[in-house]
């Protein structure tokens, strides 16, 4: 039941905006390296194209996010997200991880729990110019996996046209090994740095590097990527 409500929640929410004037669409993608998730890499060593759609009207912003590997272990994911902006530095996301599986009946609206289907429920706190440290609480609470929270601090300054972020993500109740713990575990630490190239007067192209350690896996990652 609660996944046919939150399949309404997403449909009501998507006939709204499709209501609204089309400015407040936006649309991109980004190319990486390789494909890092909280500490976790998905397929093998090859790029990752990963595109993306937004809606954005008032408090509301509805989008979909897509990661397609380019190497011979494909991996592919598409994602629907609905997130309210509860302040300036709150919001709060539910997103409905999907992951379907080249070649094969995916059976999309299916929504029991041994499908492709991992929701999420997310509160995160952006920071403020007093407590500069983003916090973010990220919890399964249906589909194919339930009850693992994932905990992230990060930091971020800028200086000049660089930015740079310092993170440490954790995970608690890991029991169904979503997050490939034994139950908990210290997962993603590291640092990100992303600025923007200009190439010509009106089109400038960002990228970013970050190192990531996995302390729990013993893994360490060094990626690239851009963004169009």
């Amino acid at each position: 039941m609660k996944k046919l409500i939150l399949l309404f929640a997403l449909t009501g929410s998507l006939n709204a905006i499709a209501q609204e004037t089309s400015s407040n669409f936006s649309f991109g993608a980004d190319i990486q390296s390789r494909y890092i998730w909280r500490g976790l890499q998905f397929g093998d060593a090859s790029p990752s194209v990963q595109p993306s759609i937004e809606y954005a009207t008032g408090k509301f912003t509805f989008g979909a996010w897509g990661a397609y590997s380019l190497g011979g272990n494909l991996v592919q994911e598409m994602d629907l997200y609905l997130t309210f902006e509860i302040s300036d530095a709150f919001s709060l996301t539910i997103t409905d991880y999907y992951f379907p599986t080249e070649g094969a009946v995916n059976n999309y609206l299916t929504l029991g729990d041994n499908t492709g289907h991992v929701y999420e429920a997310t509160i995160a706190f952006a920071g403020t110019e007093a407590f500069p440290i983003g916090l973010t609480v990220a919890s399964n609470f249906a589909g194919a996996s339930t009850g693992s929270t994932y905990v992230e601090a990060s930091y971020t300054k800028t200086s000049g046209a660089i930015e740079y972020t310092l993170f440490a993500g954790g995970v608690f109740g890991d029991d169904d090994g979503y997050y490939l713990t034994d139950g908990s575990g210290l997962i993603n630490l590291g640092i990100s740095i992303s600025k923007e190239i200009q190439l010509t007067k009106s089109f400038s192209l960002p990228v970013n590097t970050a190192l990531i350690i996995n302390p729990d896996a013993e893994n360490v990652f060094l990626t690239f990527g851009f963004s169009l």
